[in-house]
């Protein structure tokens, strides 16, 4: 496991990916594309529009749509300038998996960037379990941000760069309290 660098975070001519279910959206998904900005050139964030969602309560689908997490992604980066929000995935097919999309990112930008993709200590947990994992390593880095209670767990067979993050925000424990409210509000 590394420590993110100077050296890592100095490139010119790169263009960082990350990926976002943001489901809800909320302020630690604003705090790392803000970290991102402040050290890339370009962050392209792309709202994910794959069903991977955790069931809760027999709830298997997102709490918002595709749309709604689109339209507050953009809105709360607008400030931020070299942050591009993209709707890739708002129209993918069945069976698209994050590797087409990471590979539709590189053929647009073109392969002489380096392509980062930025994923939270929960997401690297089971990140061999990914279609294609091997492969998107070959064409991409990871850079992992930590989130309270990920952090002991983390393989140590798998390259990747770690940046120490102290927002406890988690989507899946806002979707969870959600529920859990409009359940007892019946």
């Amino acid at each position: 496991m590394n420590k993110i660098t100077k050296e890592v975070l100095s490139h010119e001519n790169f263009y960082f990916r990350a990926l976002l279910a943001g489901d809800p959206f909320h302020s630690g998904h604003r705090e790392i594309i803000e970290y991102l900005s402040k050290n890339f050139d370009i962050v392209v964030v792309v709202p994910t529009n794959i069903k991977y969602y955790k069931n809760y309560k027999g709830r298997d689908r997102a709490m918002f749509s595709f749309t709604e997490r689109f339209d507050r992604i953009r809105e709360k980066c607008q400030d931020l300038k070299n942050v591009k929000v993209s709707d890739i995935e708002r129209d993918i097919p069945e069976g698209w998996r994050f590797y087409d999309t990471l590979k539709f990112i590189i053929n647009t930008f073109g392969d002489k960037n380096e392509f980062y993709i930025a994923i939270g200590s929960d997401s690297l947990i089971n990140f061999k379990t990914w279609y294609k994992w091997q492969e998107i390593l070959e064409i991409s880095k990871l850079v992992v941000f930590t989130r309270p209670g990920y952090t002991k767990d983390l393989p140590k067979d798998l390259q990747y760069e770690i940046v120490q993050m102290n927002n406890g925000a988690s989507s899946t424990q806002i979707r969870k309290e959600l529920i859990d409210y409009m359940e007892n509000q019946r």
